[in-house]
């Protein structure tokens, strides 16, 4: 009874007994004898750009992705090595930009009393101090400028990037303007 189902006059059986039997194989040989689905090339090419949601969990994650996956997807493995320069843009930039924040608002704060001070000094007169006045005050208003300008690009680089995830998702080869160029000639060589 068990030869009749495997054995050599059943051509089901014996096929099915030798994909499982290559598939140990490759298993324990440690050889890529199963190809990653582009379904799930897609899926995680797309975890990795959205994951610039997460600024620091998401760069350990994309590091996490790309070295899991760069052997065994191209695809999933540049798309990975992108997201995960892209993130490091984003926090260097966000390091920088609260740096100008920082020196800014030091500024702002010796500015204010000097403009403040030499508008008192001035004696009341209206020309020598509607310019210190106006100096201070454009000065304490700055730094909240620059703050909503570093919102805003914090949220177009995001958009960006899910904007990115989105287009792995439907199967095409996405790159970043600037990094997906330099990337792609530095694995070049």
């Amino acid at each position: 009874m068990n030869e009749s189902i495997s054995g050599p006059d059943n051509g089901l059986g014996s096929e099915l007994g030798s994909e499982l039997g290559n598939e140990l194989a490759n298993e324990t040989t440690g050889e890529a004898g199963s190809a990653m689905s582009p379904q799930d090339e897609r899926i995680l090419a797309a975890l990795a750009h959205i994951s610039v949601m997460l600024p620091v969990w998401g760069m350990i994650g994309t590091i996490i992705l790309w070295v899991t996956q760069r052997e065994k997807s191209q695809f999933v493995g540049f798309q990975a090595l992108q997201a995960l320069v892209y993130q490091l843009t984003l926090v260097v930039g966000g390091i920088l930009a609260g740096g100008c924040y920082m020196c800014l608002f030091a500024g702002t704060g010796l500015l204010f009393p000097l403009g403040t001070f030499a508008t008192l000094g001035s004696g009341g007169s209206e020309s020598g101090g509607v310019i210190p006045l106006l100096i201070s005050l454009f000065g304490g208003f700055l730094p909240f400028c620059l703050v909503g300008v570093i919102l805003l690009i914090a949220v177009v680089f995001v958009l960006y990037a899910l904007y990115g995830a989105v287009r792995v998702l439907q199967g095409e080869d996405f790159r970043y303007a600037i990094i997906g160029r330099k990337l792609e000639e530095y694995l070049a060589r």
